[in-house]
This record gives C-alpha cells, structure tokens and sequence, in this order.
C-alpha cells in the first residue's frame, strides 16, 4: 500500500497500525466528530493517522506544516481541532500554539522519522506516536459510521480570503474515488495503480489522487516527502510508479533535469496535471520524455478535488480543462445575475453540482449561502464552453482587473509570456492607478541565462494583446511566491507589492 524509501507497508500492516492507532486516540479521549488537525509531509504516519481518524468517526484536518503559529491557530480554533497529530519536525509550532491560555488545542501526537529523531517538547500532553500505536489492542473500533458523516474538513488555500473548511463526507470521498478510477482506467490498468504522491496529502489534489485513488483500487502509493527535483527522480527510478499526478513546476522542473532523460520516466503511463496551467512547451517535452498522455482537469477542495478532466484517449484539447466527469453537471452563467445561461463561447461563471460536492463550509452558513444554491456550487471561476463541450477557464473571478473600464483576465497575460522563449513563467497582478483605476503589472521569471528588458515584455505582450491589456509595469523575479500545491501565489504577489507601495 505504502512505500517510502526503503520502507514497504502492506494494507495489513497499515490497518493494524490504524486500528491501533485508533484505539490509542479514543484513550486519550477522542471522539466520534471531534476534529483531528493532521500535520505533516507525504510519510507513512499521515496516511495511518487519516485511516484512524476514518475508522472512529473523528473529523480530519489537514494541515499545511510550513503553516506559521498565526496561521495554525486560525485554522486550528476555526475547526475547533483539540488534538493534533504532527511530525517531529513541526511540533514546538504546535506545542506554542497549545499553550496559549486560549488555545483550543488539549493534546499533540507527535510522529518521529527513523534516521531523524527530534527530542519531543517538554510539554504536558505531549504523546510519541509509536508509543501509543504500541500500547494499544489491534482491534476494530466499534463505532458506527455512516456515508453522511463528515470525514475531511479540507481547507481551502485562502488565496482569495480567509480559508475556509470545506466539510467533505465520506460518501463525497468515495464517490470522487470511483470518478477518479473511471477517468484513469484508460490510462493504466487498475490493477497496476502505483502512483507517485508528492503533491502534498494535505491539499486535495495530493490526497485524493493518491491515498483516496489507491484505497479504491487497492493500489499503492509512493510518498515523497520533499519534492525536489533530484527526489522525484529518485523516486521514479526505484519505485517505477504508473501514475503521476503533478503540478506544472514538477512537470517544468523534470523537463529541465540532465538526468530525467536516462530515468525511468517511461513507466510512468498515467498522467494528470492541475492547480495551474501548463505551458504548451513543457506540455509536449514532458510527453517526449515519458511517453505518457499529460491529462489537464479542475477542481477545487468544495469538490472534492475534480469536476472536469479532459478524455484519457479520446479527443484532448490542449489549454482546455476537459469536460465534465462522470455524474457532473456544469453550466456556465451570467456574471451578474448567475442564473442565466451563456452561449457557446462566452464567458461567465462555471457552476456545477455533482455526487462530490462539499456540503457546506464549516460553521460559516454565510458564505456557505453565498457558494451554494439551490444545489449548485458557484465556483467563482470565469469559463467558457466551446461547441464541442470541453470547458476553458478564464480567471478567477476575484482576481479579475478593471482597467479604465475594460475587464482584464490575469492569466491572459500569463499565458501569452508562457509562449516566450526566454521565460519559464510569469504571473501577473494589478496596482492601483489613479487614472485606470488598476494597470497591469507581471512578473517575469526567465530561464536560466536569459536576459531581456521591460520594453522586450511590452512589445512582445503588445503583438498579441488589446492595448488595454498590455502590462505598463515588467518586474523580473528568480521564482514566484507559491502556494501549498505549488501554484503561483497571486495574492501574495498583490500583497507584496502593496507593502513597497507604503
């Protein structure tokens, strides 16, 4: 089931680590619903923690580790987490935020990783994850569960706002499994799943393409940790995984790697890519390099993870985010009054419903009104549908600019300085401009021993943009500030840049 490193662990083998695992959690007086904030990278211990966590009925949430104290506490008071399982490595975050005279937080379980012992916090209601999976009965819990319970609250990235807990049920996971294992059985056999997780299990994407796949199928999974370059490889070349689902910085990352050539990417044979758009030169590298068909998709943590994908061996559209999965209605409205349906080829927001879909946000019954509607999920994303079916995102519909009147769609710009030569990617914001209103600003990152001026941007952008659309200010950058899953992080660019603005 689980493979990392050198370590193999069987689906015996994490059951009764579960199970005992379990047991030693409703020792220290967990509950069915209570809420279990779960912190680590890709290893073995998250995924056992989870099982637990499945198995008595407690609520899990996951985590970001590289969270800061300030961001911990939000989300752990916001989900009422009382109990937090955590890796060595991040625990003194965890213990400062539990003795603060209000934290919510009773108890920490603190997972060690053989080879890097980490003394634990001297701290009251401090437990050793191998401790308590020892001193406990490799039994069942006999506690009753049901498909309507609420399994995961998946918080969203807060990339647009604060985030927020998206309550997930296990009906919803088991019914994005099945999704899952339809759209990728033309891709590799089912029975031969092996997929290479190193998107992060705590992100939605990392977790149900992975862990939430493999359990359907009884496939394995291979954990990375720490997904550098050099680790992906490492990885592929000792554990061949089939199945790799990525984010366009691994993609981008193993096209530019002297060694990926000689690797044995070529096992992998199924393919996924999302968070962000792919460059269509990395697009096609990746697919010389491997020989396995890069399928794009949408989604988001309200559903689960996936609601488009495009076609495995049919038809595929290059840029496009595919078109519905099994059981998935989409529609695209009026960005104004949100009922009205748009023609073909115009744009408005993409609304859906599905089996996946969230049944609300965590004790926030407002914004929970605002997403929801009459079963609907208003995604807040601009897309159109082209005559064919296959749906095409715009933008975000809260990072859309207006300049001097006209609606300026960020990833516009992106994608026309994706198509440049010298550029490995760029992302693009709006500051403030007392006669427009917003101009547009992008950033640059160029490849390595590249150079280029402003004005090469501007007249490049120029060539193929609307005026109103070409960016007045160019600033180039070594990377991109980024999220969780790897996606170029807009709002900490905006928020950046307003802070040099004071």
């Amino acid at each position: 089931f689980l493979i990392f490193h050198d370590i193999i662990i069987s689906y015996a083998s994490c059951n009764t680590m579960a199970n005992k695992l379990a047991q030693g959690l409703l020792g220290l007086g967990v509950k069915k619903n209570d809420r279990v904030a779960l912190m680590a990278p890709n290893i073995p211990q998250y995924v056992i923690a989870l099982m637990a966590c499945f198995k008595i009925g407690a609520i899990a949430v996951p985590t970001n580790p590289l969270y800061t104290v300030p961001e911990i506490t939000h989300q752990f008071t916001d989900s009422g987490s009382e109990t937090v399982i955590v890796m060595a490595a991040f625990a003194d975050k965890v213990v400062q935020v539990m003795q603060q005279e209000s934290s919510i937080v009773k108890r920490t379980v603190v997972a060690q990783v053989p080879g890097k012992q980490i003394e634990l916090p001297d701290s009251e209601n401090v437990f050793d994850f191998d401790e308590l999976i020892a001193g406990a009965e490799n039994v069942d819990p006999d506690i009753k569960v049901s498909p309507e319970d609420i399994a995961m609250l998946q918080y969203t990235g807060g990339t647009t706002g604060s985030p927020k807990g998206c309550m997930l049920s296990n009906f919803n996971l088991v019914a994005m499994a099945a999704q899952d294992s339809a759209w990728y059985s033309p891709m590799v056999a089912l029975s031969e799943i092996r997929t290479l997780a190193a998107v992060p299990l705590y992100h939605i994407y990392g977790y149900n393409l992975n862990v939430n796949l493999a359990l359907y199928v009884a496939g394995s999974v291979v954990l990375v940790a720490q997904p550098s370059v050099d680790n992906l490889l490492a990885a592929i070349n000792q554990h061949k995984p089939t199945c790799f689902n990525a984010v366009p910085a691994m993609i981008i990352g193993l096209n530019q790697h002297p060694d990926t050539p000689q690797s044995k990417i070529k096992e992998i044979r199924g393919m996924v890519c999302g968070s962000a758009p792919l460059p269509v030169e990395a697009f096609k590298r990746f697919e010389e390099l491997s020989g396995a068909r890069i399928v794009e998709g949408y989604g988001m943590s309200e559903t689960s993870n996936i609601v488009t994908g495009n076609p495995a061996y049919t038809r595929r559209k290059i840029g496009s985010v595919g078109v519905p999965f099994p059981d998935v209605d989409i529609r695209i409205v009026d960005l104004e009054d949100g009922t009205t349906e748009m023609p073909m080829g115009e744009k408005g927001e993409l609304i859906c419903r599905g089996p996946q879909l969230m049944s609300g946000y965590w004790e926030n019954p407002e914004e929970t009104a605002d997403s929801l509607r009459d079963g609907w999920l208003y995604t807040g994303d601009i897309a159109y549908m082209d005559e064919d079916g296959f749906i095409f995102i715009v933008d975000r519909k809260k990072d859309m600019l207006i300049c001097s009147g006209f609606n300026v769609y960020p990833r516009d710009i992106d994608e026309v300085m994706f198509t440049h030569p010298k550029v490995i990617e760029a992302c693009t914001i709006g500051v403030p401009d007392p006669k427009r209103g917003e101009t547009v600003k992008v950033f640059v990152v160029l490849k390595p021993g590249e150079s280029m001026t402003e004005q090469e941007v501007i007249d490049y952008c120029k060539e193929r943009l609307a005026g109103y659309k070409v960016p007045k200010l160019v600033e180039f950058i070594d990377e991109l500030p980024r999220t969780s899953v790897g996606k170029a992080d807009r709002k900490a660019l905006r928020e950046w840049e307003k802070s040099r603005m004071k």
